[in-house]
């Protein structure tokens, strides 16, 4: 699709702000411009929608944040990114972002490359997340119909029994999300950080820039923390943001934090394995390579010496050749005694040369054989 074709509402009650916005991305996009919070609902809320809105916090009568859950809440924008713009970065500022919706944070400043990839990746979240919405509800009846059992206890049950099975952190991250997702009807997202790479995972995926900085920054927190509706588990390597806790409830709710915690403490311990296993996996690959490294320089420096060796043993075999010759003379041979020496001998210097070819054959079948191990491990 022509960028061209995306639309990107700016709302902002600075005119030398929507100004300065619109000179940085209108050679990209199409302009939409709204100077107050209450104007914007009404344009997000046209049949051609914008693809992106850029939303200024501090606005008179409807701020960006209020105008935000406005939209959210709406069923026909709510799928709308929202990307603030600030000349605030504190935890603070972006946690209430996050909680009116936002999807990620522009500080003043503003650096027109930044602008620019921050609307490129959220419209393609938006983009991804519209494809692999068929794929998530296809996820949560195969993860249904795997429930052995319905009760809260048979989910934790069926997660541990089906975790023996996991084989990467991918796998691991993903299992979370289907259980707390397909078990509990929870909205989540999941950061594993392991030794190798950070993985984000959740309900409604692509996650956006915003949610996966909080959960970085909220990681050394303390294990449970409760906001409103929003549950944050940190355990070891693992943080879980749950985002719809059935707060009107609170022996479920609590019921819930108790076997969410159960859980992720329990996948804390799988990680790990997993991580042990590709750190042997890693070492074993690295020896196996090692061995192939030094077996090939070997065989090369054989096959080197065995070309030298027959080149120098031709050279003595015409030496006995020529010296036999040679001492015909003294002997008072008849020709075809002569000729009966010399057809032995080469006939010897014949056999030895078929010898070397069959090792130099040997040879090359050795180093075909490592050079395909090598294609193995790398």
């Amino acid at each position: 699709m022509n960028q061209k074709s995306h639309k990107i509402l700016i709302v902002d009650d600075s005119p030398a702000d929507i100004q300065l916005l619109m000179e940085n991305i209108k050679h990209e996009y199409a302009v939409l411009v709204a100077t107050s919070g209450k104007k914007s609902l009404e344009i997000a809320a046209k049949e051609n929608k914008p693809s992106v809105i850029l939303m200024d916090i501090m606005m008179p009568e409807m701020d960006g944040y209020e105008t935000c859950q406005h939209l959210k809440k709406n069923p026909e924008t709510a799928n709308i990114p929202v990307i603030f713009v600030s000349a605030h970065d504190t935890t603070e500022e972006k946690l209430s972002g996050y909680e009116a919706g936002g999807s990620d944070y522009l500080i003043k400043p503003i650096l027109p490359a930044e602008v620019l990839q921050k609307i490129h990746i959220a419209i393609k979240d938006q983009e991804t997340h519209n494809a692999l919405q068929l794929e998530k509800n296809i996820a949560v009846e195969t993860a249904m119909a795997a429930m052995s059992n319905t009760g809260e206890l048979g989910i934790i049950l069926n997660f541990f029994r089906q975790n023996f099975t996991l084989s990467s952190t991918d796998d691991l991250g993903r299992f979370i999300v289907e259980t707390i997702d397909s078990g509990y009807n929870l909205d989540c997202s999941i950061q594993i950080r392991s030794t190798l790479s950070t993985g984000n995972y959740g309900t409604n995926e692509p996650i956006s820039p915003l949610e996966k900085e909080l959960h970085f920054r909220l990681k050394d927190s303390g294990r449970i923390l409760e906001h409103r509706r929003r549950l944050i588990l940190n355990f070891g390597d693992i943080s879980v943001l749950v985002k719809n806790m059935p707060i009107e409830d609170s022996d479920n709710c609590g019921r819930i934090r108790d076997n969410l915690s159960i859980l992720i403490e329990g996948s804390e311990s799988k990680l790990r394995e997993i991580e042990l296993r590709m750190l042997h996996e890693d070492e074993r690959k690295h020896g196996l390579k090692q061995i192939i490294r030094d077996s090939n320089k070997v065989l090369t420096e054989i096959g080197e010496k065995q070309i030298e060796n027959k080149e120098k043993s031709m050279q003595l075999m015409d030496n006995v050749l020529a010296q036999l010759e040679k001492s015909f003379l003294g002997l008072d041979l008849t020709e075809l005694q002569e000729a009966e020496l010399l057809k032995i001998v080469q006939n010897g210097v014949n056999d030895m040369q078929d010898n070397f070819e069959q090792g130099l054959k040997i040879d090359e079948k050795i180093i075909n054989t490592v050079n395909h191990l090598q294609k193995y491990v790398n």
